[in-house]
């Protein structure tokens, strides 16, 4: 397979795991069994959608638009990293798009409204610990390398400025770009190397934004592991929702992120499927685990990708092949 199918595959596992989890987000558990069953294809929401109403099937939302700013900003920039243009997408795409406010998080919509009143970019995110870091960073492990790790978390680290710059959201972010360097770089994932790359990872983002209390995320993402490990489904299940947590927190969604791509072995669509269906910020934690493992096992049906691509209104070939020709134009570099 080629690099620029392969990016496709990323790009498409970020939308694809965004659009399954839409309708279900902010649902229990409980919830999504009662009004929806078991949600394994791509479903429109409704107008008693919590967050992201009356959109058809297929459609995305601020995972994939934010994720799309990202590889935009990169492309534009020739994989150098602008605030100011990033921050200019998002505010544009809130003052233009209709959902996009909706399907915002607090965040980045705090940020957004400190910028607009005239507070700096590099002040408005001091207070970011949700997962809206994490869930738009995929881009980032396509263009710069693991195997580069210190300048892959300082890249990291100031694209969190504007919206998420805190000790949390940056280690998280960086947990997740470097998880989607390395499945990008490697046909076989060697699972111990993966943690330790992680627990590496963590370690240097602990060096960058604001310190907020909170617990380790190191810790948090070892607890997920001895979960995999030792439950069974149901009871591994169970714990992913009601001890280790799937909401908005960066705390929350990383953690059980890598902890469902390791009990699935990266099985793109079976990772996603139960992101969607287990409760809490399930676009996010699906968009997360879809960018980790869009690049190692893409087993989304062509129906799918098709509606998908005509709901987001977006060329995902196309942004693939802008990604593929600034990664193969800066080889050594990143």
């Amino acid at each position: 397979m080629n690099l620029e199918d392969r990016i496709y595959h990323v790009l498409l596992g970020i939308a694809y795991g965004d659009s399954l989890g839409m309708p279900t987000e902010n649902y229990t558990r409980q919830q999504i069994q009662q009004k929806f069953g078991d949600v394994t294809k791509l479903l429109p929401s409704d107008s008693e959608s919590l967050v992201a109403k009356n959109l058809p099937a297929g459609a995305t939302t601020d995972d994939t638009a934010n994720s799309l700013f990202v590889a935009k900003m990169l492309i534009n920039n020739r994989g150098k990293i602008d605030k100011q243009t990033f921050m200019d997408s998002l505010i544009h795409w809130l003052d233009t798009d209709a959902t996009a406010a909706s399907v915002t998080g607090p965040s980045t919509m705090a940020a957004v409204e400190a910028v607009k009143s005239g507070i700096s970019i590099d002040e408005a995110g001091k207070t970011g610990t949700t997962n809206g870091a994490a869930m738009k960073i995929g881009p980032m492990g396509l263009i710069y390398d693991y195997r580069n790790l210190r300048t892959l978390v300082k890249m990291v680290a100031e694209i969190c400025v504007p919206t998420h710059n805190t000790q949390i959201a940056i280690q998280g972010a960086a947990v997740v770009a470097a998880s989607v360097s390395y499945f990008f770089r490697n046909e076989r994932i060697d699972w111990s190397e993966f943690y330790s790359l992680i627990t590496e990872t963590a370690m240097i983002a602990d060096e960058y934004g604001n310190s907020v209390p909170t617990p380790d995320i190191i810790k948090r993402i070892a607890y997920g592991k001895e979960m995999a490990d030792k439950y069974n489904e149901p009871a591994f299940l169970d714990d992913l929702y009601g001890f280790l947590g799937t909401g908005l927190a960066t705390i929350e969604m990383v953690p059980a992120a890598v902890s469902l791509v390791y009990r699935y072995q990266g099985d793109l669509k079976q990772v996603t499927h139960i992101a969607a269906n287990i409760g809490g910020d399930t676009d996010t934690l699906a968009s997360i685990c879809g960018a980790i493992c869009g690049s190692h096992k893409f087993n989304i049906e062509q129906s799918e990708i098709a509606l998908i691509e005509s709901n987001s209104n977006v060329n995902f070939h196309e942004v693939a092949a802008s990604l593929s020709e600034l990664l193969e134009g800066s080889k050594g570099k990143c």
